[in-house]
């Protein structure tokens, strides 16, 4: 299941707050705090080391890009151990006073794999739909010059 959200800013300004890792933790429902970002996010390869789950109980983990395709398309595998691996695609289009954001999760790894992928849509549903409110938020509030 693919969850969107209109938001109210051009394309490129809600690809600048994906491609700026140290964001991350702002939009993402879980992650808790950013440890490292590789130079070149998000370049296909590169990753961002981020922490999950309130503090002191943080698991380290990781999320790498897939593909990158500014200011279109970003797929990652986000990776939370033990829960296992997803992928999220995050598709952005250009729709009148703004962009269209729509994110996809699909369990790709551990034991969430094994459910079925409509009772993985409506596990992840709520979540992703938080996310793209975050995502929202912070591209439209946030200067341009404070994105980049």
């Amino acid at each position: 299941m693919t969850v969107s959200r209109d938001i109210g800013v051009p394309r490129q300004r809600v690809w600048d707050v994906l491609a700026d890792g140290w964001l991350y933790a702002n939009w993402v429902v879980g992650a808790s705090r950013i440890r490292a970002v590789d130079e070149n996010w998000p370049e296909p390869g590169t990753r961002i080391c981020h922490s999950v789950g309130p503090w002191p109980l943080v698991i380290n983990d990781e999320t790498v890009s897939e593909r990158s395709v500014p200011p279109e398309e970003l797929v990652l595998r986000a990776s939370i151990w033990p829960a296992g691996d997803a992928r999220i695609t995050m598709r952005l289009t250009d729709i009148p006073d703004g962009c269209r954001v729509e994110m996809d999760e699909v369990a790709i790894a551990g034991p969430p794999k094994l459910l079925p992928r409509p009772v993985q849509a409506a596990l992840f549903a709520p979540r992703n739909r938080e996310c793209l409110w975050r995502l929202a938020n912070i591209a439209e509030h946030r200067q341009p010059s404070e994105v980049n």
